[in-house]
C-alpha cells in the first residue's frame, strides 16, 4: 500500500466544522471501518488555533457505528480516546463525522473516565437533538463502555500495536520511494 494522506474533519450537529486533522495516513479501509496512522499530526480548531499531537496515534473510524477511537501510543502504554460520533463518511480524501460530545478517556490499564457530559447536555438543547438521536447516542455510550471493559476491538493493545507496525511499514516504504 502506498502512503496516502487523509484529512479528518469533525463537525458539530449544526454543520459547522469543529476540528480538522492533517498529516494522517491511510492504513486500512474495509467495509466496516477506516484506520489511519499519524505521528504528531497537525490539528486546527474551529477558532483557527493550531497545535500538534504529542504522540503517534492510530485512529479508527467506523462506517456503521456511532463512535470513533484515537489510540495514542505513549511510553506508559496505549491510551484510548473515544468520541461518540456519527458513522463516518469517507470520500477518498477526507473522513467526516459529527462529534456528539460524549467521550471516554481510557488508560493503558483500562481505567475509564467519561468526559463532556455537561457539553453534551448543552449541545443537545442548543442543536435540538431529536429524541431518537438522544437514544442512539446514549445506547452507543453504554455499548462502547462494555466493549472497553471486555477489551473488544478496537480496545485491544495487541491489535493496536499490529496496526501501528503496519503504519510504520507504510511510512518506511513511502520514505524509500522519496529517496529514489
Amino acid at each position: 500500500m502506498s502512503m496516502k494522506e487523509i484529512v479528518i474533519i469533525s463537525f458539530k450537529h449544526n454543520g459547522k466544522v469543529h476540528r480538522t486533522w492533517y498529516q494522517t495516513y491511510l492504513i486500512e479501509d474495509n467495509e466496516d471501518y477506516i484506520v489511519c496512522g499519524s505521528t504528531h499530526s497537525l490539528v486546527v480548531e474551529s477558532d483557527g488555533r493550531r497545535w500538534r499531537a504529542n504522540e503517534p496515534a492510530i485512529s479508527i473510524f467506523f462506517k456503521k457505528s456511532w463512535y470513533n477511537v484515537v489510540c495514542m501510543l505513549r511510553d506508559e502504554g496505549i491510551f484510548y480516546y473515544v468520541n461518540i460520533a456519527s458513522p463516518c463518511i469517507y470520500d477518498e480524501e477526507c473522513i467526516k463525522y459529527i462529534d456528539y460530545d460524549l467521550d471516554f478517556k481510557v488508560s493503558p490499564t483500562y481505567e475509564i473516565k467519561s468526559l463532556d457530559e455537561f457539553e453534551y447536555r448543552k449541545h443537545r438543547h442548543m442543536y435540538d437533538y431529536s429524541l431518537d438521536l438522544h437514544h442512539i447516542i446514549k445506547a452507543k455510550f453504554s455499548q462502547v463502555k462494555k466493549m472497553i471493559i471486555n477489551h473488544e476491538f478496537p480496545f485491544n493493545h495487541e491489535t493496536v500495536h499490529e496496526l501501528y507496525q503496519k503504519y510504520e511499514k507504510i511510512v518506511a516504504e513511502g520514505e524509500n520511494k522519496n529517496d529514489v
